[in-house]
């Protein structure tokens, strides 16, 4: 089996909000900006979900 390879680091720092990429690249966000991301998943939430379902090769899923 092989093992889990870490695809990208989100911290929040004193400016915003970094996500950091495997491959060294990295996007910053504002507060403000990564509040207005986060909104944005919020409403695409339920769409996330059900996309991400159907890529998995789980057959089943257990919801929180």
């Amino acid at each position: 089996m092989e093992g889990i390879n870490e695809k990208f680091t989100i911290t929040v720092e004193e400016k915003g909000l970094v996500i950091l990429g495997g491959d060294g690249s990295r996007i910053q966000f504002t507060a403000v900006e990564a509040l207005m991301l986060l909104d944005i998943l919020k409403d695409e939430e339920g769409k996330l979900k059900e996309m991400a379902q159907d890529a998995s090769p789980i057959s089943m899923w257990i919801e929180p």
